[in-house]
């Protein structure tokens, strides 16, 4: 059987991204292992890397040998999530098309972590961590199905547009 034309990039977008995600996994764990350890400036190093994607508030943390993971419960929610729909992807979507999910069905998945967000900026009350994982996995799950997508796409339309300047570019045939 042959495969879908694209499908190969879409499996190496898939695999690279998933490679990706477990590099992203383990550093979020590593910071709190290398504090445990004695190995302050390297952790901080680590703690840095998350800081401009999370305001890693040290009660609103998982903790791990007595130090605050690098992110914050619903990050950790969120990039657990997008490692779960990574390994859903090849099993619901497969290779061969990389289409995105239905609006709605992001809409549905956003709701709960947008409310619990929203209720606690409003002060209407303080989620616990881990409602905020809970939510933050949801929402994380389907991410991968439109970033794959996203990028299959883009590269796919780059290699188009590449072979309609090289055709334009090539001497007419005599």
């Amino acid at each position: 059987m042959t495969p879908a034309p694209g499908s190969r990039s879409v499996r190496t977008i898939w695999a690279l991204t998933f490679g990706g995600a477990i590099v992203w996994m383990a550093l979020i764990f590593l910071a709190p292992w290398l504090a445990a350890r004695g190995d302050a400036g390297a952790a901080r190093i680590v703690y840095a890397v998350f800081a401009p994607v999370c305001h890693q508030i040290a009660e609103r943390c998982f903790v791990l040998k007595g130090h605050p993971l690098a992110v914050c419960g619903r990050c950790l929610g969120i990039y657990t999530g997008f490692l779960a729909g990574l390994v859903l992807y090849p099993l619901i979507r497969g290779f061969s098309r990389p289409a995105l999910p239905r609006a709605r069905t992001f809409v549905l998945v956003t709701l709960p972590l947008a409310l619990d967000g929203l209720a606690g900026v409003l002060g209407i009350w303080k989620s616990p961590i881990g409602l905020r994982f809970a939510t933050g996995v949801l929402w994380g799950i389907i991410l991968p199905f439109y970033f794959v997508a996203g990028l299959a796409d883009l590269v796919r339309t780059r290699r188009e547009r590449l072979a309609a300047r090289m055709l334009a570019k090539s001497p007419p045939a005599t």
